[in-house]
């Protein structure tokens, strides 16, 4: 039995796919190649839309949280030559593979806008034209040594698309609950999660920062928000160990010991750990509708989207419609964005900020 389109929603199920992988740590060239690879993959399955995890390329830095600012730096030239421009020939591959492949790619990268790096997230289409980029409004903890905040207008995070409205968050972005109300605003039907690699508790860690907590977040994101969760995630293998200087080297002037390559250790860094994937797709009521896969598992995962399941939810909590309170509580969102230098004249300098929407020419054949 047919049943009647409602605005603009598809009419039948979206097959979408979600990575669970290793990054190829701090190497850009190889990089786009796997997320090329994967994104062909995704196509010939018949997904029509692919989500990749937080930092995708080139690799969530887990170094950050190892190290002393003194070995930081060091690691940090080489994470920034290996990140890419939105602009770049790096991503026009991307975009050609997407275009290839007939299928929406939200991607995570960290950018490298001129000397500064971001946290972002873009939305290609299926045409391989950049439909949003958007950047993460505060990075976390020790994240801020090496990215910046994201400017007003990343908070329209959510577009249209023939596959329904797709929006997306990062990591601890699910833990701010205005920036969530402001995505449940804009009529989010499909979001996109995108974590790093997240493991159990190790020595004094906050157990906010493991797994089982942030995989709450995500649940409890999909059942306010009545939408369907693509909860993505990377892995990390002794190669994630070995790049980000966490495996044992020897220690100079003490013969045969070793330790990790740190300056203090009076524990060992709960990044130092294998595993960490937890990709999953969540069902607007919450539910988990992927069969599960081992932390170390690395490929693609496919779920089936029908969206009278986001209809059913909505009957019943629709946090910014029928069970709000407009006339109690409200949200202001000040999404403009302040340019670095402004001109009274209205031209723009060579020092403008970065502008994300309209700034991306069409992709060439």
């Amino acid at each position: 039995m047919s049943r009647p389109p409602v605005d603009l929603d598809p009419a039948g199920p979206v097959k979408v796919a979600v990575v669970q992988a290793e990054p190829c740590w701090f190497d850009v060239e190889a990089a786009v190649t796997k997320t090329c690879d994967l994104i062909t993959e995704a196509g010939k399955n018949g997904a029509k839309l692919i989500a990749f995890a937080e930092l995708w390329i080139p690799g969530y830095p887990n170094f950050v949280f190892a190290h002393t600012t003194k070995i930081v730096n060091d690691f940090m030239l080489e994470y920034y030559r290996n990140s890419i421009s939105v602009d770049s020939t790096h991503m026009a591959m991307i975009r050609k593979a997407a275009r290839a492949a007939e299928i929406m790619v939200v991607l995570g990268i960290s950018e490298r806008d001129r000397g500064s790096l971001y946290m972002s997230q873009v939305f290609i289409g299926p045409d391989g034209n950049i439909l949003l980029h958007r950047r993460k409004f505060k990075p976390t903890g020790p994240e801020r040594i090496i990215f910046g905040d994201a400017s007003g207008d990343c908070a329209k995070n959510v577009i249209q698309t023939p596959l329904g409205r797709i929006g997306g968050l990062q990591c601890f972005e699910h833990l701010q609950p205005l920036l969530k109300y402001n995505t449940y605003a804009q009529g989010e039907q499909i979001h996109i999660a995108a974590w790093p690699n997240l493991f159990p508790p190790v020595g004094k860690m906050p157990f906010f920062n493991t797994v089982e907590s942030c995989r709450m977040a995500t649940h409890t994101l999909a059942v306010e928000g009545g939408v369907f969760v693509l909860l993505a995630s990377s892995i990390q293998s002794e190669k994630g160990l070995k790049a980000n200087g966490l495996l044992p080297a020897p220690i100079p002037g003490k013969g045969d010991t070793h330790e990790v390559v740190s300056e203090t250790n009076i524990e060992p860094p709960h990044t130092r750990v294998t595993g960490g994937g937890f990709s999953v797709v969540i069902a607007p009521d919450g539910r988990t509708i992927t069969e599960p896969v081992a932390e170390d598992w690395e490929g693609l995962i496919y779920a089936e989207l029908d969206f009278e399941e986001i209809y059913r939810a909505k009957q019943w909590v629709d946090p910014v419609g029928h069970y709000s309170r407009p006339d109690v509580f409200t949200l202001q969102v000040r999404s403009q964005t302040r340019r670095y230098v402004e001109v009274e004249s209205g031209n723009t300098s060579g020092s403008e900020g970065f502008e994300h929407v309209g700034r991306f020419p069409e992709l060439e054949e």
